[in-house]
């Protein structure tokens, strides 16, 4: 599936979710010196006549309004067709008793919550400025080692610690590394032999690898990230030659700080006055973020 179809699905979560609530206020006027019994209650005025909205699709009585797509900003028909086919589809499911209404709930719960989520993260990291420049060098210059000198780094991703440990005892005992990433690795790289190319310590880092894993001569020790086990090996160093994408690489990484940040700062706030359980099966309560802003890109898609 591609974006532009995720997409046009989250906005058509969002109209299921989307009711319009009526709310009308009845006041009761207390009479001015008269005794409780004699209270008068004046009638409010006429509820004025509904609006009828103008339906823009509607497949057996389930319905998508004009009003609903002028809120959301929608004007593409390809949307409305998919919305037609997912309906027909679902009605389907229903009158074939696949429906169980109570896992139907949960999911529009959870569709509605992370549409919140994002509602509030999007107009926080809206004001998260992203470093200049002059922010980013002196960034680095406080680690030259980590951000001023590349490596040619050579790497290997394996599915597990037990793989890892035993590649890297064939390595140690002098077995080709190339061709064992060929091989072996379920890198992206694994075809040209785990070759990552030129790269700085701090961009390995902005990967989730611990500085001391990348900043490193030679073989270097297994190291688990989200992405798996890696073997990392440099076979060359160099004075920092490719600046811009450094930077570059550097800036991405500096605002992901900050959007994680911010975002812990509004979590910690909403604990405050929070009451928060969790069955004591599933472990304890954790204070801090269960998520992060990270680098979704594993580190050999560069």
């Amino acid at each position: 599936m591609n974006g532009s179809s995720s997409d046009r699905r989250l906005v058509l979560a969002v109209w299921v979710l989307a009711s319009i609530v009526a709310v009308s206020t009845i006041a009761i006027l207390l009479g001015t010196g008269r005794r409780v019994n004699t209270v008068e209650f004046h009638d409010p005025d006429p509820d004025p006549e509904p609006q009828e909205l103008e339906v823009a699709v509607s497949v057996n009585g389930s319905a998508l309004y004009h009003d609903d797509l002028a809120l959301l900003g929608i004007d593409d028909p390809a949307i409305l067709r998919e919305w037609i086919e997912d309906q027909l589809l679902a009605d389907l499911a229903v009158e074939r008793g696949l429906d169980n209404p109570r896992v139907s709930m949960l999911i529009k719960d959870r569709a509605g919550q992370l549409h919140l989520r994002d509602l509030l993260l999007s107009s926080v990291y809206a004001s998260v400025p992203f470093p200049d420049s002059a922010e980013v060098m002196d960034f680095m210059r406080t680690d030259s080692q980590a951000y001023l000198v590349e490596r040619h780094y050579w790497e290997m991703v394996l599915a597990d610690r037990q793989m890892a440990d035993s590649v890297h005892w064939r390595l140690n005992r002098g077995e080709n590394f190339q061709i064992t990433a060929e091989n072996l690795s379920l890198g992206q790289k694994a075809g040209i032999g785990g070759d990552l190319g030129f790269m700085t310590a701090g961009e390995l880092m902005a990967y989730g690898i611990p500085r001391d894993h990348a900043l490193i001569e030679g073989l270097g020790v297994p190291v688990e990230s989200s992405y798996g086990w890696h073997v990392f090996m440099v076979d060359e160093t160099r004075p920092m030659e490719d600046t811009a994408r450094v930077t570059r690489a550097v800036a991405d990484d500096l605002h992901r700080r900050r959007l994680q940040a911010a975002r812990d700062s509004l979590l910690q706030a909403a604990i405050i006055n929070s009451e928060i359980y969790l069955d004591p099966v599933y472990g304890e309560v954790n204070a801090a973020p269960a998520g992060s802003v990270q680098n979704t890109q594993g580190v050999d898609s560069r």
